[in-house]
């Protein structure tokens, strides 16, 4: 079983249900059922209760300050604690960052972090904005499906070419790799597309590869080898258990 964690508030969940389609894409991938948490009730004894083969966690749109820090703090803990695979995905990836470039449980808000200004005179679409507080008509957003460029191989990439298609919808960033991080892919407009902790299958997208469409399949493709990765890695830790139980 896999868990999605869905990045929207506990009222939306409820009133508005799960997303389906999400759900439905992740046991395409993995054939594995999928079950849906609102990130506000993740944390590490859900995992231990539970015991899921992997974690996703969603993208979400709005603005990172209008959620309380303290809402995050259970997804900080199983990120920092859990030797799962996870893959967090566009707002989910840049909270990954937060995670690791900083200390939740010291932090009083946290601030999105915008790709950069559209110059006067370029020629980029303007995102109407109906909050003046939240304004992002000046800044540059990507929203569509772009050129994403292999930085370096990884099984996540298996079968894609190093220079993929994927749909983007953000206008923030991770701005700085965390330490303990290696950077997987870039694109033109965004440095960190995709990022892997060093010793874990603990991964971060800045795109959205569920969100694939005829013609542009590398999202499904990439969701496939991330389910792989997953199989590998029991495989792996079920054949340790049986030696040990072997040579006990």
């Amino acid at each position: 079983m896999y868990i999605f964690v869905t990045v929207q508030e506990k009222e939306r969940y409820y009133a508005d249900g799960p997303a389906g389609c999400n759900k439905a894409r992740l046991e395409l991938a993995s054939r594995e059922r999928c079950l849906v948490v609102p990130y506000q009730e993740f944390d590490m004894a859900l995992v231990q209760d539970l015991q899921p083969r992997a974690v996703v966690m969603s993208g979400f749109g709005g603005h990172i300050q209008s959620r309380k820090v303290r809402w995050f703090l259970g997804i900080d803990e199983v990120l920092h604690k859990v030797d799962l695979p996870i893959l967090c995905i566009c707002g989910s990836h840049q909270v990954l960052g937060f995670s690791f470039n900083k200390d939740l449980r010291r932090v009083r808000q946290l601030r999105d972090e915008p790709i950069r200004k559209i110059k006067p005179n370029e020629d980029f679409p303007h995102r109407a904005q109906g909050d003046p507080k939240y304004d992002l008509s000046g800044f540059f957003v990507a929203d569509g499906f772009f050129p994403i460029t292999r930085i370096k191989p990884d099984p996540i990439f298996g079968g894609l070419p190093k220079r993929m298609i994927m749909r983007c919808s953000h206008y923030c960033e991770v701005k700085k790799l965390p330490p303990s991080f290696e950077l997987l892919a870039s694109s033109a407009h965004c440095q960190i597309e995709a990022m892997r902790h060093r010793e874990r299958p603990l991964y971060g997208t800045q795109f959205h590869p569920e969100a694939y469409e005829a013609p542009f399949f590398h999202g499904r493709m990439l969701l496939e080898n991330f389910a792989k990765i997953v199989r590998d890695f029991w495989a792996t830790r079920d054949s340790a258990r049986a030696s040990r139980r072997t040579s006990g």
